[in-house]
């Protein structure tokens, strides 16, 4: 029995409900205020954002977390970060927190808070207050879209994505365009399953899945203040470790890809596989230095096959690099090999590159270790979108 992508959300995981709502923090109605409530407290995990600025939602969501190790609901609100906005922000986090536990008659420290959009701007409470009260009126198992939808920023399409073995269900959605960088990025991400993990498990399970797919990705090199990614386990369906492993990795790096593809601007995804490496670390970091090259991803919008810029991108991570030994390809294009550049065909690569999603490989031919990384192309509408979107 294998795992399979299966069109369903997270509310089709028994006890969990969920409402997407519209508080008025974004224009024209959109919806902009996500919950997300079980039946029963549940074992959670959490990695959030490396950045040493860190937003309200961030200190009280990690605050209450590592005190009881467990969830009932989380509430979300987009279009405004709570971020840099001192002990008031710590506050209203707090409120938004208690309303909700209030509302549903739970330990406020079992909710999780999270928050996107612009920083530096106070929550506008007495909205969120609303929303919430709102929210919890209107919980039901048919909302999985729209908390999807209630999450995103400049996001172009929700990002959702199941994978199923057996009765075994992974589900989870996701919101990202740009603030993306290795260690996440401004991006939120919420994941549950039905299956039985503990918590020991369910930390191992979430670290190696986000270092194979979350910390891969990269749109702008600029790193969150907000970066969340939570994991939750209703512990009803036994299933071995390494077997769900290999799920949730599959789920994650669908989402991964899925935020790198709509990158603010971009016109196309750009997927780097560095193969045979000396190490894995080497291989992952190598990758996103591919991936994070303003240079190399100027190229790619512009369709221009300028592999040397590729080249000149891993050879500033510090890592030894034997050109001797290295064979770069563009797509099925071998470019260069053994320290001397290629004949090829430079229109058909120029041809390649405008196709929705392009591939390099740089095949190093010095060990075991392969990792895959994912980025976007830099376009003008990039600088258009964020010149006028206040982050």
């Amino acid at each position: 029995m294998l795992w399979k992508f299966d069109e369903i959300y997270l509310t089709d995981i028994n006890g969990v409900k969920a409402a997407g709502v519209s508080c008025g923090l974004k224009e024209d109605n959109k919806l902009d205020l996500a919950l997300i409530v079980l039946d029963k407290p549940v074992f959670a995990e959490a990695m959030f954002t490396k950045n040493t600025v860190k937003a309200a939602p961030i200190i009280v969501s990690k605050r209450h977390l590592e005190k009881c190790g467990m969830i009932q609901a989380i509430v979300i609100n987009s279009g405004q970060a709570n971020a840099c906005t001192g002990e008031k922000g710590i506050k209203d986090a707090e409120m938004m927190a208690e309303r909700v536990a209030q509302n549903l008659g739970i330990d406020k420290e079992l909710v999780f808070v999270a928050s996107t959009g612009k920083i530096g701007a106070y929550l506008e409470m007495d909205k969120i207050v609303s929303g919430i009260d709102l929210a919890c009126k209107v919980l039901s198992k048919n909302s999985g879209r729209e908390v999807a939808e209630a999450i995103m920023t400049t996001d172009t399409f929700p990002k959702m994505s199941s994978v199923k073995y057996g009765d075994v269900i992974i589900s989870g959605i996701a919101k990202g365009a740009g603030m993306i960088h290795p260690d996440m990025a401004t991006m939120l991400v919420f994941i549950g399953t039905n299956a039985k993990l503990g918590k020991d498990a369910m930390k191992k399970v979430l670290r190696r899945g986000v270092g194979k797919s979350f910390h891969q990705i990269s749109v702008d090199g600029c790193t969150s203040t907000n970066d969340t990614v939570l994991f939750f386990a209703t512990s009803e369906k036994e299933i071995k470790e390494n077997i769900f492993q290999k799920g949730f990795d599959m789920l994650t790096e669908d989402l991964a890809k899925m935020i790198a593809k709509d990158g603010e601007g971009a016109t196309k995804l750009i997927e780097v596989r560095i193969e045979k490496a000396e190490s894995l670390k080497k291989a992952r970091v190598l990758g996103r230095a591919v991936i994070t090259s303003n240079l190399v991803k100027a190229a790619f919008a512009g369709g221009d096959d300028n592999w040397g810029r590729i080249l000149a991108s891993i050879g500033q991570t510090g890592y030894n690099i034997d050109l001797d030994k290295i064979e770069l390809y563009i797509g099925e294009y071998l470019v260069f090999a053994k320290n001397e550049p290629l004949r090829y065909n430079s229109q058909e690569v120029k041809n390649y590159l405008k196709n929705r999603e392009v591939m390099v490989r740089i095949v190093l031919n010095e060990g075991r270790y392969n990792a895959v990384s994912w980025g976007s192309d830099l376009t003008e509408e990039y600088v258009k979108i964020n010149a006028y979107y206040r982050t």
